[in-house]
C-alpha cells in the first residue's frame, strides 16, 4: 500500500508540474510537412512582391498567408519567426512555452531543413540556418 501511494504521488507530481513532453515523430513529420508549405508561402511573397519589402515579420506572415489562412492552423500552439537575408528567407518553429526550437525550414529548398527537436543541444529559439550557403545551390 505504502509503494502504490509513492507511486500515485510521484504520479500525481509530475501531472501538476505540467513537464513538456518531448515531442514526438510522428507529429514532428506532419509539422514538418505543414512548415515547408509555410515556408514556401513566405518565400514567395518575400521574393516576388515588392510591396512585401518594407514588412515587419508578423505583417510578412499574414500577407504570405492571407490567400490561405489554414497554413498557419498547425502551429497555433508554437511561436514562428521569420528570418530574411536579402529576397531569401526561413522559417522557425519554436514551443511557445519553453522555447525549444522545433523545426526550421528555408523557403529555397523543397524539403525540410533541420528537424532543431531532435538535437541534443537544442539552444533558445534563434536561427541556425546560413541562408546564403543553403539558397546558393
Amino acid at each position: 500500500m505504502k509503494l502504490s501511494m509513492t507511486c500515485l504521488s510521484l504520479v500525481a507530481a509530475v501531472l501538476a508540474s505540467g513537464c513538456a513532453l518531448p515531442p514526438n515523430e510522428r507529429e514532428m513529420n506532419s509539422l514538418g510537412s505543414a512548415l515547408t508549405k509555410l515556408s514556401a508561402a513566405v518565400d514567395a511573397t518575400a521574393r516576388y512582391k515588392r510591396s512585401a519589402d518594407t514588412l515587419d515579420e508578423d505583417q510578412l506572415l499574414r500577407t504570405s498567408t492571407a490567400h490561405d489562412p489554414g497554413l498557419l492552423k498547425p502551429f497555433e500552439q508554437q511561436k514562428i519567426q521569420i528570418l530574411r537575408a536579402e529576397r531569401d528567407t526561413a522559417v522557425l518553429v519554436c514551443d511557445a512555452k519553453t522555447a525549444q526550437p522545433l523545426l526550421e525550414d528555408a523557403g529555397c529548398t523543397p524539403q525540410l531543413d533541420a528537424h532543431r527537436w531532435r538535437d541534443s543541444a537544442q539552444g533558445s529559439c534563434e536561427f541556425s540556418l546560413d541562408l546564403k550557403k543553403i539558397c546558393s545551390r
